[in-house]
């Protein structure tokens, strides 16, 4: 009976491995056949600045500067503030309190997206607009703090559980030495949890890059890049918040639809690449315990 029990066990999860790798292939090819037209007959041009379909013009790089740029502002803002909030529960605060404080932070993960949109329309762009006094406070820099605070959750999640999962033996050969609790985190726990912050790093960043609703409402829209190249004051436009805008104003089949898709494989697979990369790197530190 405990036999036939593992067989059906180690079936099931063979199975639903198999179905999420085909689940990934299909989008993947379903995205790459719809995308297409675009690529065979824009082709290189969609490399380019220009976004204008009346044109025939189908540039995705202001896209794409917009995307990394407020990604970019993200990640510098809620990495070291992820990273040390997560050092903080798991070696300094009592156990006691961990969980509760924990569980607050966590609580940013199950708002939706659309109620931090709001957030940003209503307070966050207007005060960037007095502080800078420009004439909309809809730009790159505004939609890469709301998300900062977005991707928080995910850092400080993720940062957390690889600290407190490192065995105490480390912890307890550490303090035999005579080290400080400071010198511990620093000298032993940082390296030994280095690979999984660097996942956690990583699979905020493809959630960063995912974020649709509230970028839209806070970025401004314009498929331009800024002038000049530096200025995130200025409004700009993601991969996300492009699709999310004028996906629906498409007619299915037509190029301009074709390199709505291009952009969602391109998405796709930068996502992808990071969850891959973030797995391989998650590895590192297993080895480690072994």
């Amino acid at each position: 009976m405990l036999r036939l029990t593992n067989k059906i066990g180690k079936f099931y999860v063979y199975t639903s491995t198999l179905i999420s790798a085909v689940v990934v292939f299909l989008i993947f090819l379903i995205l790459l056949i719809n995308s297409w037209d675009a690529l065979s007959a824009v082709g290189l041009d969609l490399i380019r600045l220009s976004w204008n379909p009346a044109k025939g013009e189908f540039g995705i790089i202001s896209m794409l500067y917009g995307t990394f740029v407020v990604t970019f502002i993200a990640l510098i803002i809620s990495i070291p503030l992820g990273v040390f909030t997560a050092i903080f529960t798991s070696e300094i605060l009592a156990s006691k309190y961990r969980f509760i404080v924990k569980s607050i932070l966590e609580l940013l993960a199950g708002i939706p997206s659309i109620i931090f949109g709001l957030i940003g329309i209503a307070f966050l762009s207007v005060w960037f607009q007095d502080l800078f006094d420009l004439q909309s406070g809809r730009t790159l820099f505004t939609a890469g703090i709301l998300l900062s605070v977005m991707i928080l959750p995910t850092i400080i999640t993720l940062t957390d559980d690889a600290f407190h999962n490192i065995p105490d033996k480390y912890r307890e050969t550490a303090k035999g030495l005579g080290l400080y609790n400071s010198e511990i985190i620093r000298e032993v726990l940082v390296p030994i949890a280095k690979a999984d912050v660097k996942s956690a790093i990583l699979l905020a960043f493809g959630r960063a890059l995912g974020e649709t609703m509230a970028v839209m409402l806070v970025i401004g829209s314009i498929d331009k890049l800024p002038t000049p190249i530096l200025n995130w004051l200025s409004p700009g436009q993601t991969i996300t918040s492009k699709l999310g805008r004028e996906i629906a104003e498409t007619s299915f089949g037509s190029i301009h639809f074709s390199a709505m898709i291009f952009m969602g494989l391109l998405l796709f697979s930068i996502v992808v690449f990071l969850t891959i990369i973030a797995q391989n790197t998650s590895k590192k530190t297993e080895r480690l315990y072994e």
